[in-house]
């Protein structure tokens, strides 16, 4: 397994050498040209050219992974510090290829619209985060909210891709206030107690809808949330 990943990272590294060469000679022909292997070992691994662009998010994402669970003291950690540490730790790693991203990141990972491994790996991380997190986090996680959480955060990548500002101070202070303003919302209990307060309510006569299916529906949610 170990060779075969070693294999996929030093395709992965080739290819983003012929990239940054010249963009219209990248292909995988050209990839195993210059590993001095056959084509079929390449497409053994990666099935079109884009597949392997894509690898190198999937490939950050790994290694954040990686980062993750060497940090001892990780399960203690506020979900504001673990939404940091995947922020940061992905455009640190970024950072390394910044052209490659530049040139590819909108197109083959904002523009999928979810097709890709990456962000889908995001959606699960951020569920497992909110999971393991205090408040509300845990009672919302789902994923409709990883997946609007993974598209803003496609958005700060998007953001620091064009910022200027000296050590991408720009992104550092918008990222933290995001990240201050979610954790907020997500480890009160707001929605805990609108859905206490409704119960209430209901339980009392004190609010009714028309519909009685409605109404029935509304009881069973609020008492499955309790």
């Amino acid at each position: 397994m170990k060779d075969k990943n070693d294999f996929k990272i030093q395709i992965l590294e080739t290819a983003l050498e012929l990239y940054s060469e010249d963009q219209m000679q990248f292909s995988l022909s050209n990839v195993a040209k210059r590993l001095k292997v056959t084509r079929g070992k390449i497409y053994g691994q990666f099935s079109t050219k884009n597949s392997v662009l894509i690898y190198f998010y999937q490939s950050c994402f790994e290694k954040y992974i990686k980062q993750t669970n060497e940090i001892s003291d990780y399960s203690q950690f506020t979900i504001e510090e673990k939404l940091a540490h995947l922020v940061y730790t992905h455009i640190e790693l970024f950072q390394k290829e910044k052209e490659f991203v530049e040139s590819t990141f909108n197109q083959i990972i904002y523009k999928s619209n979810g097709k890709n491994v990456f962000q889908k790996s995001l959606e699960e991380q951020i569920t497992n985060i909110l999971k393991e997190s205090e408040g509300d986090a845990s009672l919302l996680a789902g994923k409709y909210l990883s997946t609007f959480m993974v598209k803003e955060l496609f958005h700060i990548f998007k953001f620091w891709i064009k910022d200027d500002s000296e050590q991408s101070e720009q992104t550092i202070e918008l990222t933290d206030k995001i990240i201050a303003f979610v954790g907020e919302i997500l480890r009160n209990q707001i929605f805990t107690k609108g859905i206490d307060l409704g119960r209430t309510l209901l339980d009392k006569d004190l609010i009714r809808f028309s519909s009685k299916g409605l109404n029935l529906f509304l009881k069973s949610f609020l008492h499955r949330c309790a």
